[in-house]
C-alpha cells in the first residue's frame, strides 16, 4: 500500500471510530419544526406531549414543551408528517398532513382546546410554515416538485440556485450550448457537461458577493472543490435530490466555509413502499432553432448537440440477512430499513466543422522522401497524422495570402524542401527557393468530433436499529469519458485526447436521540475527485511534441497532441470530514454546539508542460528539423523534467454555538457565534517556494526565493458573530384586523463571515525555483538572420523515448546556477516567474444584512418587500509585483495574491409567492441593485488584470456582474382539465402541466481600453483605460444598438483618446463605466402524464414532457469581457457584440413513474 492510500485509510478509520464512540443524533437534517403550544385565550401550555411521525418511514419523534410551551423537534428530513399534540384537560389536536421542508426550521404554533384528551382534533388539509417565523435568512426552498417539473438543462437541479430571492444569475447558454460564465468569469464554468461537470461552478452571485464565495453540500456534508471557489465536485442527478435548501443571507453560526449561497441539498429516502422511476431525454440537434446573429457578418448558429441521458431510481424498505440462532431470518423491512438507489447516464456524440489550411498528403509524402530519418518524417509518418477532411475546398494563392505560389490541382505550391537536415532556411526566402510543382497547402472543410460517456450512481441506505439510533448511507459515484478533437490543431486523430474523471462523494452518520430534549448528530465524509489523462489517452502518442508553424498568412499549423501544464492532466484531490452537533432544547432556548474539522488534499501533477513545444519558420524549417522556438517546463537543477507534482495540504477547523431563542410566542431571536481557521498552505513533502521581500526600497532588488514549511502564517482571529430576529405583531382587530396574528412577519439580522481563499490563488507557487522553471528560448534562425541555429545550442529538438511525455531526454543547457538569496543566475536578458504570498494574509471576511417583511394575502399568497446588502473586507487580488517596487530587471512576473481590496452591495427586493396548492404555484422575485468592487473573481486569469495598478482607489467601479434591474418569475400549473378524473377518459385527456422560467435583467458593465501602457514603478502595463473621454456616446441597450455599433458612430477613437498616458496620468474614464447589452429569456416545459394507477396502483403514471429553452427563439448577446474587441477602442469591433447566445432548445423525455 502506497503512503497516500494509507493515509486515506487510516483518516477514514479515523473518522468512522469516532462516530461510533461520539454516539450521534436523530439524523443528518438540519431541519425541524418548533413553535409554542398555547390554550384557546392565549396561555401557554407547559408538559403538553408532542409526537411526531414521519408517514414515509414510520419513524416517530416524542418531546415534550417547557415550562414556557415550547417545543423544538429537530434533525427531520424533509417529508410530510403526522403531528400530534396532548395533554390532560384538552382535546388532542392532530395534524395528518404536516409540510417539512429541507434544512430550514420551521414554526408550528398549536392552539389546544379545553375537553377531554379522548376527543380529537384533527386539521387534514396541508400544513405549513406560510411565513417564515423562526428565523432571518433570506432564502428559498426548492422542492421536489420543482426539480422535476421546472426546465433544467442538462437535468441539472443546480440551474434552479438563481431561483432565490438575494441569488442573481441568468444560467445563459452559449451559441453550441455550453453554459455562459458571468462576465470575466474563468475556470470551470457551468454545466457544460451536464451533471458530470468535473467542478460544476454555477453562474450566480449571492447577495452582492463573488461566485466563488458560493458553498456547496449534500446530506449536510461539503461537496467543494478544493482549488476553484464556488463549485462543486458532485452534481447530484434529479430523480436523486428530495429538496435544496438555497440560503443568500444565513444568520446560523452553523454554516461557514464561504459567506455566499449555501446550496444544501437534501437526498432521496426510502420509504415504507416500493418507488421508483425510469426516463429517457433526447436532445437532437433538429429540433433546435438557429439564434439571429452569429457575430457580425456570420449567418446565425444553432445548438447542434446530440445527447441522450437515461436512467432511473427505486426505493423501498430493505431486508438484511440475520445471523443467529431462532427468529427471522431477516432484519428490517417497513419502519427499519430502507433503500433508495439512482442511476443516469449520458451519451453525447457532437461534430462541429471548421474550414482551415491543412497540409497536403504530397507534401508529408515529399518529406518523408528527401528526410527519412528526420524528426519531421517521423512526425509526419506517425499513425494519427492526416486530419479529417470532409471535402477540400479549391482556393487561390490570392485567397490564401501567399505571394510567391501556384495553384495545381491538388492545393497551392508555396516553395521547395532546400538545404539539408538541421539546416535553417533564412528569413529572407521562407520558400527554400519558390514553388517545385508539389502542393503544399490545402483548404478543406474538417470534422471536429466529440464523444462523451457518463455514469452516475447513488445508493442510499438508512437503518432504524433502536428507537433512538439511526445508521445512514450515502453515496454519489460520478464516471464520465470523454474524447475530443483537436480543432487547432486540424483534428487530427493524433491530437484526440481523452478525459476520464472519476467524482466520488460518501457520508455516513449515526443517529442517537439523547433524550426528549438533547440530541447529537456527528457525520463523516469523503468528497474525490482525479483523472489521469495519460492513462485515458493511451492511443495518444506524447511522446510526439507539440508543434506550431508560424510565418504563414493564417492560422499556425500544428501537430501533436495539445500541450499545457494540464494537458495530459493528472488530477487527485481529496477532501475528508468530520462534524459534530450537539443539540439541546432548554426552556424556550434551543442551543447548538458544534464543531468541524476538514483535510484537504491536493496531489495534482501539472506535468503536461514538461513535453516539450517547438515553432518553427515556414514549413520548410519544419522538413529540415530547424526550429524557431523552444518552450519547456523543466528542473532548473538538472536540466530534466520539472516536479511539478505537488501534496498541497491545507485543513479547516471550526466551533460554534447558537441558540434560537424564542423570546416570546411572536419573537424568536437567532443569536450565534462561529469560529473558523483556516490553515495557511503547506507541502507535504517540503516542495513549496516563495518570494520573500527585502527591506524597505529593496523589495525586489534585496528579496530571496525561500523553501518554506507554509507559504504565509496563519491567521486564528476569525470570530463570526450572528444575529437575527422574526417578529410577528398581533394588534387584533385594529387596523381593520389586517395586522392580526399570522398576518405579518418582520425579519432582520447581521453577521460577520469568513470565506476560505481558493486553492487556484495559491497553486501556481507549483511553478517556483528552485524545484521548477518555465523555459521560453528564442531564437534559433539561420546564422545570416538575426540569432544563431538553435539558440547557440540551448534548444534540444528530440521526440520522446516513447509514448510518454516524461520520456523526454534531459537538456543540460537548462542547467542554471543559484546565488545566495536562491535566486537563479540567468543570462542573455532572461526572466524568472514568481507565484508566491505576502507575509501576512489575512482571511476575507464579510458583514451580511438584511431586513425585510413578509405579509400574508388571501389567495396563498405572500408579499415581502426587504432590503439586503453585504459589505466585503480584504478580499484578494493578483498583484505584480513588479508594478509597485523597483525592478532589478530579471523577473518577468512576481505575482502575489493580495488581500487588500473590499466591495460592497446593498439591494432592493420585492418578492411575490404562492405555495403550491390547487394544481398552482408561483415565485416573481424583482431586485434593485447596486454592487461595486475593484476586481469581481479571485483567480490568476488576464480578465482581471488591473489598468492601473498603483492606486487601488482607481479601479473601484459597479461589479462585472452588477446589473441595475433584475426580474426573475418561476411557476407551474397542472391544468385543470379532466384533472380528478381516474378513468381512461381523465388518463388520455387530463394531467397536463405548464412550468416556466422567465428571467429579465438590465446589460452588464464593461471597461473600454486602449492599445497603449500605464507607467508603474517596473515595467509597463497594458492595456490601459483611455486617458480622456469627448462624450457623446450613446446608451442604448437594445440588441440592434450593439450589432450595429450605433452607440459608437465612426468608431471608438470619435470618442475616446487613444494617446499614452504621461508618466502615472490616471485614466479618464473609470472602471466598469458603461453598460452591456440587457437580457431577456423564457424556459417552459410542458408535459402530458397518463395515469397507469389502475395498472400499477396508486401514484404511478407515465410522462412526456417537453423542455423549450429560449421557447420564443429571442435574440440575446453575449456579455463583453475584458480586453476582447467589443472593448478594444481601436478595434472595428469597439461596441459590437462577437457574437449571439442560443436560439431555441428543445428537448423531449419520458419518465415513468412507479
Amino acid at each position: 500500500m502506497n503512503r497516500t492510500t494509507s493515509s486515506l485509510v487510516r483518516i477514514m478509520m479515523a473518522g468512522l471510530f469516532l462516530l461510533f464512540v461520539l454516539g450521534t443524533a436523530n439524523a443528518q437534517f438540519k431541519a425541524g419544526i418548533q413553535g409554542t403550544v398555547t390554550d384557546t385565550a392565549g396561555g401557554l401550555v407547559p408538559e403538553a406531549k408532542i409526537t411526531l411521525v414521519n408517514t414515509e418511514t414510520g419513524k416517530t419523534q416524542e418531546t415534550t414543551t417547557s415550562n414556557e410551551g415550547f417545543y423544538r423537534l429537530s434533525g427531520l428530513a424533509p417529508a410530510r408528517y403526522k403531528l400530534t399534540v396532548e395533554k390532560a384537560g384538552y382535546k388532542q389536536k392532530v395534524f395528518d398532513n404536516l409540510t417539512v421542508n429541507a434544512e430550514a426550521v420551521q414554526g408550528i404554533d398549536v392552539a389546544l382546546d379545553a375537553g377531554e384528551v379522548s376527543a380529537t382534533v384533527t386539521v387534514t388539509q396541508e400544513t405549513g410554515q406560510t411565513l417564515e417565523t423562526e428565523n432571518a435568512n433570506v432564502d428559498k426552498a426548492i422542492t421536489t416538485q420543482e426539480v422535476r417539473s421546472l426546465p433544467q438543462f442538462g437535468r441539472d437541479p443546480y440551474e434552479l440556485v438563481r431561483l432565490t430571492p438575494g441569488v442573481f444569475g441568468d444560467a445563459a447558454r452559449g451559441g453550441t450550448g455550453g453554459a455562459v460564465s458571468l462576465p470575466n468569469v474563468v475556470g470551470p464554468g457551468g454545466s457544460s457537461l451536464s451533471i458530470f461537470q468535473i467542478e460544476n461552478a454555477p453562474q450566480i452571485s449571492a447577495n452582492g458577493q463573488r461566485i466563488t464565495s458560493n458553498n456547496y453540500q449534500i446530506d449536510g456534508t461539503s461537496v467543494n472543490s478544493l482549488t476553484n471557489g464556488g463549485a462543486a465536485v458532485i452534481t447530484p442527478n434529479q430523480e436523486s435530490v428530495k429538496e435544496v435548501r438555497v440560503i443568500a443571507n444565513v444568520y446560523s453560526a452553523e454554516y461557514g466555509r464561504n459567506s455566499g449561497a449555501q446550496v444544501l441539498t437534501v437526498s432521496q429516502n426510502g420509504t415504507n413502499h416500493y418507488h421508483g422511476s425510469l426516463f429517457l431525454k433526447n436532445n437532437s440537434p433538429g429540433l433546435n432553432a438557429f439564434n439571429k446573429y452569429g457575430g457580425p457578418g456570420v449567418r446565425g448558429t444553432r445548438v447542434n448537440q446530440h445527447l441522450n441521458q437515461f436512467g432511473g431510481s427505486v426505493g423501498g424498505p430493505l431486508y438484511l440477512p440475520r445471523f443467529g440462532e431462532g427468529g427471522r431470518s431477516t432484519w428490517g423491512g417497513p419502519n427499519r430499513a430502507f433503500f433508495f438507489f439512482s442511476y443516469e447516464a449520458l451519451r453525447r456524440t457532437n461534430t462541429d466543422t471548421i474550414n482551415a489550411f491543412i497540409e497536403t498528403p504530397q507534401f508529408r509524402q515529399a518529406v518523408i522522401a528527401a528526410r527519412p530519418n528526420s524528426i519531421a518524417a517521423k512526425i509526419l509518418s506517425a499513425p494519427g497524422i492526416a486530419p479529417r477532411v470532409a471535402s477540400v475546398i479549391p482556393v487561390t494563392c490570392a485567397f490564401a495570402g501567399f505571394g510567391n505560389c501556384q495553384q495545381l490541382p491538388g492545393g497551392l505550391d508555396i516553395g521547395r524542401i532546400a538545404g539539408a537536415q538541421g539546416q535553417y532556411i533564412s528569413f529572407a526566402d521562407l520558400s527554400g527557393g519558390g514553388p517545385d510543382g508539389v502542393p503544399d497547402f490545402q483548404y478543406a472543410q474538417l470534422t471536429v468530433p466529440t464523444i462523451s460517456r457518463g455514469s452516475q450512481f447513488n445508493p442510499r441506505i438508512d437503518l432504524n436499529l433502536t428507537k433512538n439510533d439511526t445508521l445512514t448511507f450515502s453515496s454519489y459515484v460520478s464516471h464520465f469519458k470523454g474524447t475530443s478533437a483537436d480543432g487547432p490543431g486540424r483534428s487530427r486523430p493524433m491530437g484526440d485526447i481523452t478525459t476520464s474523471p472519476q467524482n466520488l462523494f460518501g457520508m455516513v452518520t449515526w443517529a442517537r436521540t439523547i433524550s426528549s430534549n438533547k440530541t447529537n448528530e456527528a457525520r463523516f465524509n469523503a468528497t474525490r475527485f482525479s483523472f489521469n489523462e495519460v492513462i485515458s489517452s493511451d492511443q495518444t502518442n506524447f511522446g510526439i511534441p507539440r508543434i506550431e508553424i508560424e510565418n504563414l498568412p493564417f492560422d499556425r499549423l500544428r501537430f501533436g497532441a495539445p500541450r499545457e501544464e494540464t494537458t495530459p492532466g493528472i488530477f487527485a484531490e481529496n477532501t475528508f470530514e468530520l462534524r459534530d452537533t450537539f443539540r439541546w432544547v432548554r426552556g424556550d432556548q434551543a442551543w447548538s454546539f458544534g464543531g468541524e474539522r476538514r483535510w484537504e488534499q491536493d496531489n495534482n501533477d501539472l506535468s503536461g508542460g514538461s513535453r516539450p513545444l517547438f515553432s518553427f519558420a515556414g514549413i520548410f524549417n519544419f522538413a529540415n528539423d530547424a526550429p524557431l522556438f523552444y518552450r519547456i517546463n523543466a528542473d532548473p537543477r538538472t536540466g530534466g523534467p520539472a516536479q511539478s507534482k505537488r501534496k498541497f495540504r491545507s485543513s479547516t477547523d471550526a466551533l460554534f454555538v447558537q441558540d434560537d431563542w424564542k423570546y416570546r410566542p411572536n419573537l424568536t431571536l437567532n443569536l450565534g457565534l462561529r469560529w473558523e481557521y483556516f490553515a495557511p498552505l503547506s507541502e507535504k513533502d517540503g516542495i513549496l517556494s516563495n518570494f520573500v521581500l527585502g527591506p524597505a526600497g529593496q523589495e525586489l532588488t534585496g528579496g530571496s526565493i525561500a523553501v518554506v514549511k507554509t507559504l504565509y502564517p496563519a491567521d486564528r482571529n476569525n470570530f463570526a458573530p450572528r444575529l437575527g430576529f422574526a417578529y410577528s405583531p398581533n394588534f387584533g382587530e385594529s387596523f381593520h384586523g389586517l395586522l392580526n396574528e399570522n398576518k405579518l412577519v418582520i425579519r432582520g439580522g447581521f453577521g460577520i463571515a469568513y470565506n476560505r481563499i481558493p486553492l487556484i490563488e495559491f497553486a501556481n507557487t507549483r511553478g517556483n525555483p528552485p524545484f521548477f522553471a518555465r523555459y521560453a528560448i528564442c531564437c534559433g534562425t539561420s546564422a545570416s538572420d538575426f540569432s544563431t541555429p538553435f539558440n547557440g545550442g540551448q534548444i534540444l529538438y528530440a521526440l520522446g523515448a516513447n509514448n510518454s511525455p516524461f520520456s523526454y531526454p534531459t537538456n543540460p543547457a537548462l542547467r542554471l546556477t543559484f546565488n545566495a538569496r536562491g535566486i537563479p543566475n540567468l543570462a542573455n536578458g532572461a526572466e524568472v516567474e514568481i507565484y508566491g504570498a505576502p507575509a501576512k494574509v489575512p482571511t476575507p471576511y464579510v458583514y451580511t444584512y438584511s431586513l425585510e417583511g413578509q405579509y400574508s394575502l388571501p389567495a396563498k399568497l405572500v408579499a415581502e418587500v426587504g432590503y439586503q446588502g453585504s459589505q466585503s473586507r480584504k478580499l484578494v487580488r493578483l498583484v505584480n509585483q513588479r508594478f509597485l517596487y523597483t525592478d532589478p530587471g530579471i523577473f518577468s512576473n512576481i505575482l502575489f495574491p493580495t488581500p487588500d481590496t473590499n466591495a460592497g452591495y446593498n439591494a432592493l427586493i420585492a418578492r411575490l409567492t404562492r405555495r403550491f396548492s390547487g394544481g398552482f404555484q408561483f415565485d416573481a422575485i424583482y431586485r434593485f441593485a447596486k454592487s461595486t468592487d475593484v476586481v469581481s473573481y479571485d483567480g490568476p486569469t488576464a480578465n482581471t488584470n488591473p489598468t492601473y495598478p498603483l492606486d487601488v482607489r482607481q479601479e473601484v467601479g459597479p461589479s462585472d456582474y452588477d446589473v441595475r434591474h433584475n426580474f426573475v418569475a418561476s411557476g407551474l400549473w397542472e391544468l385543470p382539465i379532466f384533472s380528478h378524473r381516474d378513468d381512461a377518459v381523465g388518463s388520455l385527456l387530463g394531467g397536463w402541466q405548464i412550468s416556466g422560467i422567465l428571467t429579465a435583467h438590465t446589460g452588464f458593465p464593461w471597461t473600454p481600453v486602449v492599445g497603449q501602457c500605464v507607467s508603474t514603478r517596473g515595467p509597463g502595463i497594458c492595456p490601459a483605460r483611455p486617458v480622456s473621454y469627448r462624450g457623446g456616446a450613446g446608451n442604448d441597450t437594445s440588441n440592434d444598438a450593439f450589432i450595429t455599433g450605433s452607440n459608437f458612430p465612426g468608431g471608438g477613437a470619435a470618442f475616446f483618446s487613444t494617446a499614452a498616458p504621461v508618466g502615472f496620468q490616471l485614466p479618464g474614464i473609470g472602471r466598469n463605466s458603461f453598460r452591456g447589452p440587457r437580457y431577456f429569456d423564457v424556459d417552459m416545459a410542458v408535459s402530458k402524464k397518463f395515469g397507469l394507477s389502475h395498472l400499477l396502483g396508486e401514484g404511478r403514471f407515465f410522462e412526456v414532457k417537453a423542455n423549450f429553452f429560449n421557447v420564443f427563439n429571442l435574440l440575446n448577446l453575449q456579455p463583453f469581457n475584458f480586453n476582447t474587441p467589443s472593448t478594444q477602442v481601436q478595434n472595428a469591433l469597439f461596441g459590437r457584440a462577437e457574437r449571439g447566445l442560443a436560439g431555441r432548445v428543445i428537448e423531449i423525455q419520458g419518465r415513468l413513474n412507479f
